[in-house]
């Protein structure tokens, strides 16, 4: 049963080109949409709110290697030219919008996790996919969702463009463990107004890892327990925190993003703990369904074999399940697996808006189109690259791919929104009657993490085959690696319309560096009235201290704590900050149709569809 540490789902903006929306009351008038600003113009307060004016570090490591967090300088956008050099002296801001992706919202106390196979990759070289079974701090996930839900919302606003933020888009893997539990609170969380509550099974014990319900393992850190010798985590230096759990399995109030959010499907929304579909029989076992809800709480697993690269998927279960050990847990129906069509019309219960998140009631497809206004410049794709059927090799059964039926509605939506396009061989293909519209998609995984084809399933490398096809395609958002990245995509250079698209990545919340994106894209000319977009990417922190200080008395304190924790993984991935030009960046592209004259509409979001509506005050996102 592979585990690792990456996986799924996105949202999109129905039109929302730059709407005017007064956001959480951090409100900028429609003109921001209208005023011209120079690409090398100081920013507006220095970026403030953002990693543009400072970010969070890792400070120097004690005596046992464990490490508090420090502020670091600021990171200015830095400019990449990978795909052209154009760049517009001036730029009309087109639409600003969060990003957030692989949320992971933890059920810890639930049977189907597998917490005793983390400790198979305590050596960097184990070759086992096993590094996200258990974290230290996993009992404070939603925290820490709460905690960047709540920067967005502060923030409000593109850092240069200046323009509201018309809506965020989760990229996937919003969930652990495709828990009907997990989604509830995803969902709640966002909307905000809501009491969540970080527990399940019984309402009167604890029985999770960290509270050492299991026995008195030497692999997991429990905080309420004084510092044991052979403890790995308090020979790393985690200290006892008397009070944690219980300040952790409080309930609290959301405080939501106060502004539209799209969902997008990861895999670790449809499958058990992203890798496995959710009506596997398991061996020696009831059903994964049935031991969900029901069944008891792995403990200690057999010794592996020394090689995995040959092992099917179901070889592995087998291999570990022969003779692993369990303790009963409290049996909880809120933790019934969810299928597809369970998991779309859970978005359909909502305090939010659109009602439904994108996900159309009463369907089990998980990709569609935002709804747009005809005067809308920018188009929103939104696909399901999940493949819970293609489950033949451990190395790449949580990878991702895009069924047939799939590819070709992608295809024609394409076509939609391109006057101009190429056939598959190299033809330049014009539509007449067909307006041109700039394309953004948003998908869970990386183009070169959409390796697993089977089933039909098409490859990363046929997805960008086909939206290099397409010029009128600038960006595509993911995520799964946790990893902040960004990659070019670009047409050859004598190609009869070079250019390509931008591939951005970002990193996960539930573990270091915990970080979430604004996107921003504007266009322009330069002096020689050549035409061009920019897309302006920059990395947010989440909105808590460096330290808790010892405070565990609010979500904001117990987030803190929980990033701190993040960064002393003991198999913590540091290379998920990025490098610098992964972080925040000026993404520059040719534009692949005229765009002067283009402007953002000057309308809100509203309506079940997500639709804009006439020039109005923005509907509450609270109940």
């Amino acid at each position: 049963m592979s585990v690792s540490r990456r996986r799924m789902l996105t949202f999109a903006a129905a039109g929302v080109a730059a709407a005017a929306i007064d956001v959480g009351g951090v409100g900028r008038a429609a003109q921001a949409a209208a005023d011209l600003f120079s690409s090398g113009a100081a920013l507006p307060k220095k970026g403030a709110g953002t990693t543009l004016s400072k970010t969070v570090l890792p400070g120097p490591p004690d005596g046992k290697g464990y490490r508090k967090l420090v502020e670091g300088a600021g990171e200015e956008h830095l400019l990449r030219t990978d795909i052209t050099p154009l760049r517009a002296q001036k730029l009309q801001p087109l639409v600003a919008f969060g990003h957030l992706s692989d949320l992971h919202i933890i059920d810890d106390q639930s049977p189907s996790r597998v917490e005793f196979l983390d400790r198979y990759n305590d050596k960097p070289d184990s070759g086992w996919p096993f590094s996200a079974a258990y974290r230290a701090h996993e009992f404070l996930s939603l925290h820490l969702v709460d905690a960047m839900c709540r920067s967005l919302k502060e923030l409000g606003k593109g850092p240069r463009t200046d323009l509201p933020l018309a809506f965020t888009v989760v990229t996937g893997d919003a969930v652990d463990n495709a828990q009907l539990n997990e989604t509830r609170w995803y969902i709640d969380l966002l909307d905000g107004g809501k009491s969540v509550q970080a527990d399940s099974g019984s309402p009167t014990r604890d029985e999770s890892f960290a509270n050492g319900a299991f026995g008195k393992d030497e692999h997991y850190w429990r905080p309420e327990d004084a510092p044991q010798a052979g403890n790995k985590y308090h020979e790393r230096g985690f200290t006892q925190i008397p009070g944690l759990l219980g300040a952790a399995r409080k309930p609290f109030t959301s405080g939501g993003l106060g502004m539209p959010w799209y969902a997008v499907y990861g895999n670790h929304d449809v499958m058990a703990q992203g890798n496995l579909p959710i009506d596997t029989d398991l061996p020696f076992f009831h059903s994964l369904k049935y031991h969900t809800v029901n069944g008891s709480k792995w403990t200690e697993g057999p010794e592996l074999p020394a090689e995995m690269d040959d092992l099917d998927l179901f070889d592995v279960i087998k291999a570990v399940f022969d003779g692993v050990e369990s303790e009963d847990v409290t049996p909880d129906p809120a933790r019934r697996l969810l299928t597809p069509g369970e998991f779309i019309e859970e978005h359909q219960r909502t305090a939010g808006l659109p009602v439904g998140h994108g996900f159309s009631a009463g369907s089990d497809k998980a990709y569609y189109a935002i709804p747009a206004e005809a005067d809308d410049p920018i188009r929103y794709i939104t696909l399901d690259s999940t493949n819970p059927g293609g489950l033949t090799n451990i190395q790449n059964n949580a990878d991702g791919g895009i069924d047939e039926d799939q590819f070709s509605w992608l295809e024609e939506r394409l076509k939609e929104y391109s006057h101009t396009y190429f056939d598959a061989d190299g033809n330049e293909v014009t539509q007449d009657g067909v307006k041109d519209k700039l394309i953004v998609v948003f998908c869970h995984h990386p183009i070169h993490t959409m390796t697993n084809t089977d089933g039909d399933h098409h490859s990363g490398e046929e997805v960008e085959a086909l939206l290099l096809r397409f010029p009128n395609v600038i960006l595509m958002a993911n995520g799964h690696t946790h990893r902040n990245e960004i990659n070019p995509h670009a047409r050859p250079a004598d190609h009869a319309k070079p250019g390509g698209f931008w591939e951005v990545s970002a990193a996960a919340h539930i573990d270091w560096p915990v970080q979430s994106r604004v996107i921003e894209i504007a266009a322009g000319q330069d002096a020689d009235g050549k035409e061009s977009i920019s897309i302006f990417t920059t990395v947010l922190d989440i909105d808590a201290p460096l330290s808790n200080a010892g405070d565990l008395g609010s979500p904001k304190a117990l987030s803190s704590l929980a990033r701190e924790l993040a960064v002393n993984d003991l198999q913590v991935d540091e290379s998920h900050r990025g490098a610098e030009k992964d972080r925040n960046a000026e993404l520059l592209l040719p534009a692949p149709f005229p765009l002067s004259g283009v402007t953002s509409a000057r309308r809100t979001l509203s309506g079940k569809d997500g639709r804009r509506t006439g020039a109005q005050k923005e509907p509450s996102l609270t109940s």
